[in-house]
């Protein structure tokens, strides 16, 4: 069986966002569906070129070329001061700066309000006209695109798979990253909202299936969708292959080293870890203080500029403590992981959409198998994760207190006290990505199947 792949980010482009199209492309075939690969080649995006030699030999992947006018402008940036993603480097921002930051950001969102239904639109026009002719292609040679399926984010992904599902008569398959108007970073304006939602609406009135990664935004979907579609459950994962050549972690007995890998972006922010690390720093409980090893953590990706003011204002109080370091090719980022004594997930955000958030980092943190200490909410899909499968403790987003009282527990080796699992741990491989390769190989099935039921019921009527 062949389908349509539109996914905006695939390799040579790098990020999280990256893993869970190249990951399926590389496992389906092997649970008998083929897809054909439609994705955007950015330059100025972050590129990883070592994740080329995990797309399968002989998969048919069509890029095309194209930067949002934002990157574009950033690079020149980049190109004008080569100095300003110097590993470590974080420089103060002075007043003026601030200032002017405060305008770019407020002139850049106007600008996205005008961008519908998002900066990838032009993208998603050059990308229908591929589409067409690489449909007509395989009809022509015999062998039948029989699905579409687009994922998001961006969400102009959609724009593409929902007009050829309509053209060619072609069930549709949306997977949500992300969440668009619910999501808790949504920041455009009311008229804009309601014009975004009723485009979402449609959408999941049109498509025949729709996937999510976590159970709290299947349930918010599934109750907006017609009774005959379907939808499912398949969250982000970890590839076993990943981990079987990895070098040997190498350990600082002089430091407790935390990691954390990903963005901080929209309601997730540093400042409560920086609050907790200040407050375990400044006031150790007694209780922590034996055979205490000094504490270190490391940031590892693309740092939002606005939090460069107050990571600046930290290592002025305590030299050394927490590292910043730009994005780093996967393996490398995996190898940090391993090298680590526990490991961060920063949650963030309120209310249900935010509740449901599973980082796809969490993931690879599992199946490390090393503590995890989550700043994020008690009762959230995370946290329930985190509860079955993994040593950790989960801290609320705004408790700085109880994050100080845990790196003791952490650093000390007293973390019983903080366990949340009373349970025995479950294992971690139900998030393996050729198990959920097969999981939407079935789902992908079963959505062709209604497709067809409800065509000839139509055409019987």
């Amino acid at each position: 069986m062949k389908i349509l792949q539109i996914t905006y980010y695939y390799p040579p482009m790098g990020g999280a966002g990256v893993q869970r199209a190249l990951k399926f492309s590389k496992y389906l075939p092997r649970h008998g569906v083929t897809p054909i690969v439609l994705a955007c080649d950015d330059p100025h995006y972050v590129r990883d070129e070592t994740l080329l030699g995990e797309v399968p030999e002989g998969l048919e992947v069509h890029r095309i070329k194209f930067s949002p006018w934002l990157a574009r402008i950033a690079a020149r940036r980049r190109i004008g001061n080569p100095g300003s993603s110097t590993r470590n480097s974080i420089k103060p921002l002075g007043i003026a700066t601030q200032v002017r930051t405060a305008l770019r950001n407020a002139v850049l969102r106007n600008a996205r309000t005008l961008q519908i239904p998002d900066d990838a639109a032009p993208w998603a026009r050059q990308a229908l006209r591929k589409a067409r002719q690489v449909i007509h292609d395989h009809a022509a040679r015999g062998e039948p695109i029989q699905l579409i399926m687009s994922s998001s984010p961006p969400t102009s992904t959609h724009v593409v798979g929902e007009r050829l599902a309509r053209e060619f008569g072609l069930p549709w398959v949306i997977d949500f990253r992300d969440l668009w108007t619910e999501n808790p970073t949504y920041d455009l304006p009311s008229w804009r909202r309601a014009w975004d939602q009723r485009t979402e609406q449609r959408w999941l009135t049109r498509a025949t299936g729709v996937v999510t990664v976590t159970p709290s935004w299947r349930e918010m979907l599934a109750s907006r969708l017609p009774p005959e579609a379907a939808v499912a459950f398949i969250p982000n994962g970890y590839d076993e292959a990943d981990f079987t050549e990895l070098p040997q972690p190498v350990h600082d007995p002089e430091f407790f080293t935390i990691v954390h890998t990903g963005t901080f972006y929209g309601p997730r922010d540093p400042d409560v870890l920086l609050e907790g690390i200040a407050r375990y720093l400044t006031n150790l409980p007694s209780e922590f203080k034996a055979n205490t090893r000094s504490l270190r953590f490391r940031l590892i990706g693309n740092m939002g500029s606005r939090f460069l003011h107050a990571l600046q204002k930290f290592e002025n109080r305590f030299p050394g403590v927490v590292q910043t370091v730009p994005y780093v090719p996967h393996a490398q980022a995996l190898t940090e992981l391993a090298s680590a004594d526990a490991l961060l997930l920063v949650v963030g955000g309120q209310g249900n959409a935010a509740r449901g958030w599973l980082p796809g980092k969490i993931f690879e943190y599992l199946r490390i198998g090393k503590p995890v200490l989550t700043l994020g909410d008690p009762e959230g899909d995370a946290a329930a994760l985190i509860r079955r499968h993994a040593n950790g403790v989960v801290i609320k987003s705004d408790d700085a207190e109880g994050l100080a009282h845990a790196l003791g527990a952490l650093v000390s080796g007293q973390l019983d006290n903080f366990l949340m699992n009373d349970e025995q741990r479950q294992s971690a491989d139900i998030f393996e990505r050729f198990e959920l390769a097969r999981q939407l190989a079935a789902f992908i099935r079963e959505c062709q199947s209604r497709h067809l039921h409800t065509s000839q019921n139509k055409n019987n009527e």
